[in-house]
């Protein structure tokens, strides 16, 4: 039987040595007893993102990340290492990905063209446009527009992600009660900014906040939310798609105040 009080204050020695030292076998010693952390968001992350399945490449920015994590990690803020690199580990793999350009060419110019559509109409009608109105303005069928927002789901998530990421982390203040990393609520790196994105939630119709948090909190795949909300996939994906632009938008004009 494993001893995990033992392994706990082994871990804590180890902490303690590195603060002192800043020896590089004990830091390598840290990455080691951290890992898990990079393997169970590296499976998540590649799980989230089709046209991307580098596992062994993006466990490799997952380490990188992680190392430099336990260099700056300052153990007298109020969170947890765990939490920290999560954070840091997450953020290091999305940039990768996104760096890495491996989306279709059509699926970007039809995600550019919904969001010039969006803002064109947004500024024209002095609000949100409904579908009907961004199916008309892009000259296509209501059914045709609800599969090009499903296709682009994974573009609008990529984006929306690193939009929360790119706050960074080196100040973050978050409870330690934060145990791991959930979703985009659990991720911002400032107390303020995570209040904001909760409201923002609260601005969503009924299904895109059901579809937001099963997904997020909850952790279901689009099949299970599928299954629970009684639609199709495709569905799913169209409204989780809506979803993630408004909440960017939102975002977008916080950080731009």
């Amino acid at each position: 039987m494993r001893n995990l009080e033992t392994e706990q204050v082994s871990t804590v020695d180890l902490w303690k040595q590195y603060h002192e030292t800043k020896d590089q076998e004990i830091r390598n010693l840290l990455v080691i007893q951290y890992s898990y952390i990079v393997k169970c968001i590296a499976l998540k992350t590649v799980g989230r993102y089709q046209y991307f399945n580098y596992m062994e490449d993006i466990v490799n920015e997952g380490l990188i990340a992680l190392l430099d994590a336990v260099e700056k990690f300052d153990a007298e803020k109020n969170v947890k290492f765990e939490t920290y690199a999560s954070i840091k580990v997450r953020g290091a793999m999305i940039d990768y990905i996104r760096k890495q350009d491996c989306f279709p060419r059509r699926l970007k110019r039809i995600a550019k063209d919904i969001s010039e559509a969006e803002n064109a109409l947004s500024h024209r009608l002095g609000r949100g446009p409904t579908d009907e109105e961004m199916a008309e303005y892009l000259n296509v069928s209501l059914s045709e527009y609800e599969k090009m927002q499903a296709e682009t789901c994974v573009l609008n998530m990529l984006s929306f992600e690193e939009m929360i990421y790119e706050k960074g982390v080196e100040n973050i203040q978050v409870s330690q009660s934060s145990d791991s990393i959930h979703g985009p609520e659990q991720v911002v790196a400032e107390k303020e900014l995570q209040d904001v994105l909760a409201e923002d939630i609260k601005l969503l119709n009924q299904k895109e906040q059901v579809v937001i948090s099963l997904y997020y909190k909850e952790q279901l795949k689009i099949k299970e939310i599928s299954s629970v909300m009684e639609i199709s996939e495709s569905r799913v994906s169209q409204i989780h798609s809506s979803a993630l632009r408004k909440l960017k938008k939102y975002l977008a004009e916080y950080l731009n105040q």
